[in-house]
């Protein structure tokens, strides 16, 4: 694309996505780990505390992740004992930072060959430790900077996650792509000056948008088209 120097590029549903049996796998050990210390508390209970955590944990309201599972464990009435933190800690490296995130087909790629042309950043809407994850996942190598809402206090669409982006590229708005799989992500990058293109490829286009009918710059069914466009 003429003029265009940097790609700014959303992680969930764009790059990646939940493996939703090993997601269910970490929930049950979880649920499993709380009645081993005696908390007899219904499968569904814990799992909707673990969510509401999550998205409690996305604009850096928890600094560690002891705190969220402090958190946690506050939501459901369970005596905040260490050791019982330290077990959550570690199934949570060894289940959801190993096992619950899998890459799309081409993923690696496509950010191989963008590497190649454009500067990138990563930037993302997600509850604290996704660091951990991008490092499993070996991304943090394509990535100049990687903008993650739980570190810088803000999400998707607010403008200021893309400006702080762009300023860790010293590129200009006008310079660069913003890729998603969501319309909301795309609307806010549209207001700072992006370019964007939608990933056709996630479960949740239209959630949050303003505007359903939104327009991208360009669109495609899969992460995979990418290369061929850019």
């Amino acid at each position: 694309m003429s003029g265009i120097k940097g790609v700014l590029i959303d992680f969930g549903d764009t790059l990646a996505y939940i493996d939703k049996k090993e997601d269910e796998r970490y929930r049950e050990e979880i649920h499993s780990i709380l009645t081993k210390h005696g908390c007899e508390l219904p499968f569904e209970r814990v799992s909707q505390a673990l969510d509401d955590t999550y998205r409690g944990s996305t604009k850096g309201e928890v600094k560690t992740l002891q705190e969220f599972w402090t958190l946690f464990l506050g939501k459901l009435s369970i005596p905040q004992k260490p050791k019982l933190i330290e077990k959550l800690v570690e199934v949570r490296r060894r289940r959801y930072v190993a096992t619950t995130f899998r890459l799309y087909d081409a993923a690696i790629e496509v950010l191989h060959n963008l590497k190649q042309k454009y500067r990138l950043a990563l930037v993302s809407n997600c509850a604290i430790g996704l660091s951990d994850v991008l490092e499993a996942l070996g991304l943090n190598c394509f990535f100049e900077a990687v903008i993650l809402s739980y570190q810088v206090g803000v999400l998707k669409p607010d403008r200021r996650i893309y400006q702080e982006a762009l300023g860790k590229l010293r590129l200009e708005p006008e310079e660069c792509v913003f890729i998603s799989d969501e319309i909301g992500d795309l609307e806010g990058a549209k207001e700072v000056g992006l370019k964007t293109v939608l990933v056709r490829q996630g479960e949740r286009t239209t959630h949050k948008a303003r505007d359903p009918n939104f327009e991208p710059d360009f669109q495609f069914n899969s992460i995979s088209e990418i290369i061929e466009f850019l």
